[in-house]
């Protein structure tokens, strides 16, 4: 799975009436909301929308008939493999009807050019480890926490030593145990919390 990074903007004109697609990334149904009231354009009778956020997806047609705006907007999110993502276009009417397809095409065209113009990157699963070692291993454990591409939560001393809570991409956290057992020659640990 992907995520949009930053916010991409499209204009086009088809058959005399104006699509501006809009993306970006959002975390939920509030974000969503927020992002559609913000980057619906002003004035405009038919601003259409989908996103999706893990299992939870949302599209709505807004005003056009069924199945012509909001669904061929998801299919572009979803062919470009985007999660926590979402697309809202809006329509300014030209005075030229363009029937279903016509309708469909445009609006799944206009989402599919802003979804390519977005900046994007690879969804990375996270998880937590929490390390505890000897004082004289806390330094060795922040490099290696860094070089695995790691974020400290939280830091904290016990009687016995530096207690580090860290998150790191999944795929990362069996060299992080490793590097435990070898940079403290088993005293240290490195468990999920």
């Amino acid at each position: 799975m992907n995520r949009l990074t930053g916010i991409a903007r499209v204009e086009q004109t088809i058959r005399k009436s104006r699509f501006i697609g809009v993306c970006g990334p959002i975390d939920g149904p509030d974000d969503a909301a927020a992002f559609v009231a913000e980057h619906g354009a002003e004035g405009c009778r038919h601003v259409a929308f989908a996103w999706r956020v893990g299992s939870t997806v949302r599209f709505d047609d807004a005003g056009e008939p069924g199945g012509t705006a909001g669904r061929p907007i998801l299919a572009a999110l979803e062919h470009f493999d985007l999660d926590r993502s979402i697309a809202v276009v809006s329509r300014f009417f030209g005075g030229v009807k363009l029937g279903t397809g016509g309708l469909a095409r445009a609006y799944g065209g206009t989402a599919m050019a802003v979804l390519q113009a977005a900046p994007t990157a690879p969804i990375v699963a996270m998880t937590e480890r929490i390390v505890e070692a000897g004082f004289e291993f806390a330094d060795a454990l922040h490099r290696q926490v860094d070089e695995l591409g790691g974020e400290k939560l939280d830091e904290g001393w016990t009687s016995d030593g530096v207690r580090l809570q860290v998150r790191l991409p999944e795929g990362r956290a069996p060299a992080l145990e490793r590097a435990v057992r070898e940079i403290t020659r088993g005293q240290g640990s490195c468990s999920a919390p």
